[in-house]
């Protein structure tokens, strides 16, 4: 299994601090889920000899030089004849998930601690600092993060909803009952090869509609529900897309979801500077300034 960090520092932006995929695969479901915010893709598809996966919004408790909190990304490959132990590696990652964001709406949790123990704001601003150098620490990183992750001990406290491991498609909060344990069992199947398709945690979603066209074939999707949706959705079927997959067309250069894109920081500074502008403009009225 390759295992790959991605945080950044006080000073220096996002990158993965030990080694970089393949590619960026996640960007083709940027319509669906920030990478900000905690998220969860797997895919395993057909014709396919590899399983990736991805976590992302992990938030730390360090922040970087504009106060803003840091996050992590770990991106994960393998086989589907993987070792057992990886696959347990990984349903451990994504049960710690759901576990954390059920005690916190942003996830701080497990995870946070576990990624930030590996990554000391020290270390983490001098390998971000040489991006080319310093083999020999990313190695131990890389080393640090395997077993780390290996230790985690899996979260489940529930059993699925009756049947719904049998359905091909399905959408559910991630609170709903039965909802996150038919969606580890779902992910567990597609890790070890029993089965193919897609299996998501997904911020950006609020409804069956809203995810229409995020992938053909086996999907289960959990709505995160943090900004956008209800976490306690009940489960319920999702219907094959009529189109083929893939986002529509982009929404503007930002790619901001139109559900959340007043809640970014650009947006939020553009209504402050429109207000600011307005009072002043009154004053100046006021004063006799302007005529």
């Amino acid at each position: 299994m390759h295992i790959h960090l991605r945080t950044r520092s006080y000073a220096h932006d996002y990158a993965f601090v030990n080694s970089a995929p393949g590619s960026r695969w996640w960007d083709a479901f940027a319509h669906w889920t920030a990478t900000e915010r905690p998220c969860l893709l797997a895919v395993a598809e057909d014709g396919e000899e590899h399983w990736r996966v991805l976590l992302s919004g992990i938030p730390s408790v360090r922040t970087d030089s504009g106060g803003r909190r840091i996050y992590y990304t770990l991106a994960l490959e393998g086989a589907y004849a993987t070792d057992e132990q990886d696959v347990a590696a990984v349903l451990s990652l994504a049960s710690c998930l759901l576990a954390d964001l059920a005690e916190d709406q942003d996830g701080h949790g497990v995870l946070s601690e576990l990624f930030d123990g590996i990554c000391p704001a020290a270390e983490m601003d001098r390998l971000l600092a040489a991006p080319t150098g310093s083999a020999t620490d990313r190695e131990d990183l890389t080393t640090r993060l395997r077993a780390s992750v290996a230790s985690l001990e899996p979260v489940s406290d529930e059993v699925p909803t009756t049947g719904r491991g049998h359905v091909d498609r399905w959408i559910a909060g991630r609170a709903a009952p039965g909802a996150a344990a038919a969606f580890l069992a779902r992910l567990s199947a597609l890790l070890s090869g029993k089965e193919h398709g897609q299996a998501h945690l997904l911020n950006l979603v609020s409804d069956a509609e809203d995810a229409d066209g995020v992938s053909r074939g086996r999907l289960a999707v959990l709505v995160e529900g943090g900004k956008v949706g209800d976490p306690a959705m009940p489960i319920e079927d999702l219907p094959e897309p009529e189109a083929p997959p893939g986002p529509p067309a982009l929404l503007d250069p930002a790619g901001g979801h139109p559900k959340v894109r007043w809640r970014t920081p650009m947006a939020r500074a553009s209504l402050a500077a429109l207000v600011l502008l307005s009072l002043l403009t009154g004053i100046l009225w006021i004063s006799g300034v302007l005529f």
